[in-house]
């Protein structure tokens, strides 16, 4: 898949525009434009400033501005609210693409979706049950609900059937040593704290 990425043609766009780009999508902050304001304050008393003065008195009422509304706030809401996990090469990482460009647009920038290859996974069917297991009722088996981490590598088409081992970490898997655990499931049974789903 050739899911379409932003990219501003920024040698086609004036400095003013660029500030607003970055003021409203890219930083709900000054974090960037400070420094970049602070540049004239460095500059050697023999140099030409890197910005002039109407440049710089322009990027401050830009950056007020965009501190003072909540529009970036409200684009970010709409991404991951509306549009949701944007996953690499996915349908929702390529519409997010198409809608921040239009958005862009609204604001007089010239944007040019480019296609580019990124890595994809894609999420297979996931099925786990236990096969034997003490006080198994004869010929039925045990469901396990499950989901894989993404980007993990798939099981053969046939599965796996092997002993499962738990363990409680990585301190717990390293003492056990690679003797006890090849050829073995390794299902880490770590404690869940409660608390972090309040």
């Amino acid at each position: 898949m050739r899911p379409e990425f932003l990219h501003t043609d920024l040698l086609h766009t004036d400095l003013l525009r660029r500030c607003v780009l970055v003021a409203v999508f890219l930083i709900p902050s000054s974090a960037i434009l400070l420094p970049l304001l602070a540049q004239t304050a460095v500059a050697p008393p023999a140099q030409k400033p890197a910005i002039t003065a109407e440049l710089r008195a322009e990027m401050e009422r830009v950056l007020q501005a965009a501190l003072a509304s909540d529009y970036a706030y409200k684009e970010v809401r709409h991404l991951s609210n509306n549009i949701g996990p944007r996953l690499a090469g996915s349908p929702q990482a390529q519409f997010a693409a198409e809608y921040v460009g239009a958005e862009m647009r609204k604001l007089g920038l010239d944007v040019t979706l480019e296609k580019t290859n990124v890595p994809h996974w894609v999420r297979g069917v996931e099925t786990g049950a236990l096969t034997e297991y003490p006080g198994q009722a004869p010929g039925t088996e045990q469901k396990i609900v499950l989901t894989a981490l993404g980007g993990s590598n798939g099981t053969p088409p046939a599965g796996i059937t092997a002993d499962v081992v738990v363990v409680r970490d990585f301190a717990d898997l390293e003492a056990r040593g690679r003797e006890g655990v090849a050829g073995k499931i390794v299902l880490f049974n770590a404690p869940w704290d409660k608390r972090l789903t309040a």
